[in-house]
């Protein structure tokens, strides 16, 4: 009899062990969470204030503490282990596979190239939330574990005929003249203007194609210019967008709008003045943006550098936020059921609400438009959130 009631007492005492943690497994000392960015190469203008943008996320989570895991019990920091892609589709599957079996992260962010490693992710049961990826046919390839805080395609198509056919009756165009890059990004971005330009009563009335860094566009421009085209549209590089606007110049080519996905994102066109004035873009995020803590992140951001924050500030946020709340939620670092979490995502973010389809998509994408105007990106659309009206047409 003493030895059963030594047995059942020992059995309360692992239980009252259990139920105060004492006999949890060890907490780490931080959750890992890899980053995918190309820090180095042509790419590096995205990855580097993506960088920034990521940092500043942890950097406000582990303010409060970190992130708290059941599991454990307690407060947990977020460590972010960088990966520099280099710009390159190879560097970055195997930094990729680093990820999961070197530094055994719980998850992963990343941008532009880090679609080259969807598979990876997939195979390794390894959760990614990504941002600036754009091209919708990732999403439709059937992955569980890869999901997106940002826009694509298919969204910016949206924006942009959006914000024309927005425009009085009178005014609305009706004809798109189309600059088309040789890659998969653009030409997928073509057909979804196309689709959105026939919806709503437009018609796409030249294609022209072009390799890029191509030093002589001119071709193009004419064939453009001799459409009748009223909205001239194309995702250039930076260098192609300046030889193209050049050369709508020198031929006297004036579209009453230049719609230049990209190339608008780059800050150095402010000091261009009147020759990239009233073009049109769409970064995945503007610092104007009216949702919970946009404002408060942009003054820490001009605290630091003395400018407004960049476009991939905001979502490079948004990401850290998605999977901490994950973890939070799921209770634990297990992949599977922080996968499950992210899936289940339902917050507001700085980027605005987020949630995802079943594909990883998100379910509703801010379609950000902007135009520079006197020097200065202004947001014009959606309707409801602009800082300025859309100039149209171009004085």
């Amino acid at each position: 009899m003493k030895r059963t009631g030594v047995v059942i007492l020992a059995i309360v005492l692992i239980g009252a062990f259990m139920a105060s943690g004492s006999l949890a497994a060890e907490a780490p000392k931080s959750i890992i969470v890899g980053a995918l960015v190309s820090m180095t190469g042509p790419d590096a203008l995205t990855g580097q204030p993506s960088k920034v943008g990521y940092q500043l996320g942890a950097d406000m989570i582990n303010a409060q503490g970190g992130v708290f895991v059941k599991e454990y019990g307690k407060k947990i920091p977020i460590e972010l282990v960088f990966q520099d892609m280099e710009t390159n589709p190879e560097k970055a599957i195997a930094r990729a596979e680093a990820l999961n079996s070197r530094y055994k992260a719980t998850a992963v962010v990343g941008t532009t190239l880090i679609n080259a490693t969807a598979d990876i992710f997939e195979k390794n049961k390894l959760p990614a939330v990504t941002m600036l990826v754009a091209i919708d046919s990732v999403f439709e390839r059937g992955f569980k574990h890869y999901f997106t805080v940002g826009k694509l395609n298919s969204d910016s198509a949206k924006g942009f005929i959006g914000v024309l056919n927005n425009l009085p009756k009178e005014q609305k165009p009706t004809k798109i003249a189309m600059a088309v890059e040789q890659t998969h990004f653009v030409t997928e971005l073509a057909g979804f203007m196309k689709k959105e330009a026939s919806a709503a009563g437009m018609s796409v009335v030249y294609e022209g194609k072009y390799a890029m860094l191509s030093p002589d566009m001119s071709q193009l421009i004419l064939q453009a210019k001799n459409s009748g085209a009223e909205v001239f549209f194309g995702a250039p590089v930076p260098p192609d967008a300046i030889t193209m606007l050049k050369q709508m110049n020198e031929l006297g080519y004036r579209p009453k709008a230049i719609i230049f996905n990209r190339a608008t994102d780059d800050q150095s066109w402010a000091k261009m003045g009147g020759l990239v004035d009233y073009t049109i873009g769409s970064p995945d995020w503007v610092p104007s943006l009216n949702f919970p803590g946009v404002k408060e992140l942009n003054e820490k951001v001009k605290e630091k550098t003395g400018q407004d924050a960049n476009y991939a500030i905001g979502p490079g946020v948004a990401s850290v936020q998605v999977i901490a709340a994950a973890i939070e939620k799921a209770g634990t670092l297990d992949r599977e059921k922080v996968r499950d979490a992210i899936a289940a995502t339902d917050l507001m973010t700085v980027t605005g609400p987020v949630k995802f389809q079943p594909n990883g998509k998100r379910q509703v994408a801010i379609p950000v438009v902007t135009q520079w105007q006197n020097g200065k990106t202004e947001l014009v659309w959606p309707e409801v959130q602009k800082t300025k009206p859309l100039v149209y047409p171009r004085p």
